[in-house]
């Protein structure tokens, strides 16, 4: 039987069902009919085509008769962000980061589904967005190197806008709902430089502050939805596109 590929441009693209799916009910589903080609000379442009790579749904989404998709274009662009987190000199990714992504997306898709007493507005959507921006650019290498990764997968920056987004709800609910990430005391920064593996050993709490909040945040919002996911898990039920 054929494999599909996640879309993109590079030679390194890894297989979407070729790695293990511990934990999940998967579904594997035969894509659909190629539909009837237009003639090249009737074709009035070029567009970008994409497809879908997961389909999944869960109860608090509304079942099985409201699912989401993650479409091929986006979860090879979250891959690439999840190899550059492991490391910054990676120039492609792999089943791990392909799985992390799609577990992430899973996992922030449910959590801003979740009804809140009192539900984030634009302005606090907005300002949780830039923060988790400004520590994921931090944490790959900068403005620079996400905008390459946006483009290898011909992701629009209202697409990239709409990523931060979905990312800064998800952490809103986590921050109401189940426990506080966003807004570590001062004693709590100091406290985990001092105690916890990071890439700010070298330096001293006061130059590293900043930078060292953004990571803390990132890590901390991180681990509650892996968290999350594994709670939720036998809620969720996911199907892989091939």
């Amino acid at each position: 039987m054929g494999r599909r590929h996640v879309a993109g441009n590079s030679s390194h693209k890894r297989d979407l069902v070729g790695f293990p799916w511990a934990g999940f009910l998967i579904f594997f589903v035969c894509p659909a009919p190629a539909l009837a080609q237009t003639p090249v000379d009737d074709a009035p442009s070029i567009r970008e085509v994409d497809g879908v790579a997961v389909r999944f749904y869960a109860p608090e989404m509304g079942g099985p008769s409201h699912p989401r998709f993650i479409m091929q274009r986006m979860l090879a662009f979250e891959a690439r962000i999840q190899a550059r987190v492991e490391d910054t000199d990676a120039r492609s990714y792999q089943d791990r980061h392909v799985r992390a992504a799609m577990d992430q997306q899973i996992a922030e898709e449910v959590l801003a589904a979740l009804p809140l007493e009192r539900p984030a507005d634009d302005a606090e959507l907005a300002r949780v967005g830039v923060d988790l921006r400004t520590g994921l650019v931090q944490r790959i290498g900068g403005e620079r190197v996400l905008r390459e990764l946006s483009e290898a997968e011909r992701i629009s920056e209202v697409e990239v806008a709409a990523f931060f987004r979905r990312r800064a709800r998800a952490a809103v609910y986590i921050e109401r709902a189940v426990l506080p990430i966003l807004y570590p005391s001062e004693e709590q920064l100091r406290d985990v430089f001092r105690t916890a593996a990071h890439p700010f050993k070298s330096q001293k709490f006061e130059e590293a502050r900043i930078a060292f909040s953004h990571w803390y945040v990132d890590e901390r919002l991180r681990a509650a939805e892996t968290a999350f996911l594994q709670a939720a898990r036998s809620r969720v039920k996911i199907a892989v596109i091939r």
